[in-house]
């Protein structure tokens, strides 16, 4: 077990077994984007190549992913732990990985059709970071129900009532689309706020 911390979180959060307590919770009835399956196999492509990439198919039981149909929520997430786990040593800790990913997954998220819309939207928006974050959420986890409280002109929270990746995932993937958008010192710190839920304060210049 990995004993990592960050910003965020306290000195004991272990992001392995962050996300090995959701396991169980994801049940049949949740479902999630290929989008997220098809970056993940893109981040864990270029760190370990095609090998590793069969190992993480074979740890979620599918086969293959179209971007914007629905898969089990729990096969992500297996999907990520073979994924953190075998490749951890690469990038220097499980929660890396799991930034790294998430880093991938909104990359690739920003150049589908529906991000390039997001982001034409959200471009007058002074606050279009947690917008765009916000629908991101909206469009790849439909359980997620996210909603946003205002701290000011250039910081917010967006809590987040049901996620399956850990904390780490969603700092990394905040920290990210700050960058693509042109947001300067963004910041990201993820709190749990219930076993499936959590507050990601974001703020940035």
């Amino acid at each position: 077990m990995s004993d990592e911390t960050g910003e965020g979180r306290g000195p004991s959060y272990d992001a392995q077994q962050d996300l090995e307590s959701r396991v169980p919770l994801a049940t049949p009835e949740y479902t999630t984007r290929g989008i997220l399956f098809l970056a993940t196999l893109t981040a864990v492509r270029e760190i370990g190549g095609e090998a590793m990439v069969k190992r993480c198919l074979e740890a979620s039981g599918e086969r293959e992913f179209v971007e914007f149909f629905n898969y089990p929520t729990r096969a992500l997430v297996l999907m990520l732990g073979a994924a953190a786990g075998q490749l951890s040593a690469s990038l220097g800790g499980y929660a890396e990985v799991l930034r790294y990913i998430a880093k991938r997954t909104v990359e690739l998220y920003m150049t589908s059709v529906v991000g390039r819309s997001a982001q034409l939207v959200s471009a007058t928006d002074p606050m279009r970071l947690v917008r765009t974050l916000e629908e991101l959420y909206k469009v790849s986890m439909a359980y997620s129900v996210p909603t946003v409280v205002w701290k000011g002109p250039k910081r917010g929270v967006l809590s987040v009532q049901c996620t399956f990746t850990p904390l780490a995932y969603h700092e990394g993937g905040a920290i990210t689309l700050g960058s693509m958008l042109g947001l300067k010192n963004v910041e990201a710190r993820a709190r749990a706020t219930g076993p499936l839920s959590l507050d990601l304060e974001i703020s940035w210049e």
